[in-house]
């Protein structure tokens, strides 16, 4: 484990996760020629970057969460379209406060395998703020090489209460 001086501490297993997630992303990211490749910025609320990560233009990337009232597993997911962050479409089994239960303009609603899916959002977010929640267990999902998904979770990059901010940006 490593220890900072707030005395949170990293599991060793997080660098290697990130460094597994940032090869099958920049793989990802690095295929085509002249596609530029992005970088998602994760920082605390000091302005502390707490991961950076490459992804190239159409990548998409999901945090996953409990609902505070309905306890259930939902699904936020974002796209990476000409420098910016989108979110897409939402995932969930329940309804719970909060949640979108009606497609507004352009949104479509579709039920199956339990869950309800809410896409077609496509909004602009040049960056998003979250608090990672203590009973929430928000967990980042991140593209694997070989298809699927891996999984971050976020109390592993910043203690539970403590503020992230998302963003992308160019690669210097």
């Amino acid at each position: 484990m490593r220890r900072f001086r707030n005395g949170f501490r990293l599991p060793l297993v997080v660098p290697a996760l990130l460094m597994l997630a940032a090869s099958a992303l920049a793989a990802t990211a690095a295929t085509g020629e002249g596609i530029p490749v992005l970088r998602l910025r994760v920082t605390d609320a000091g302005g502390k970057t707490c991961l950076l990560l490459p992804f190239g233009n159409g990548s998409v990337f999901g945090i996953r969460y409990i609902h505070s009232v309905a306890r259930t597993p939902v699904t936020d997911w974002f796209a990476v379209c000409d420098g910016c962050l989108y979110l897409e479409k939402t995932e969930y089994q329940d309804f719970g406060a909060g949640l979108p239960h009606m497609p507004e303009g352009g949104q479509r609603m579709s039920t199956g395998a339990g869950k309800v899916v809410i896409s077609g959002f496509h909004r602009a977010l040049p960056r998003f703020d979250l608090r990672v929640g203590r009973i929430a267990r928000h967990t980042l999902l991140l593209p694997a090489a070989g298809g699927g998904w891996h999984e971050l979770p976020l109390d592993r990059v910043a203690p539970p209460g403590a503020a992230l901010t998302f963003r992308i940006e160019d690669r210097p």
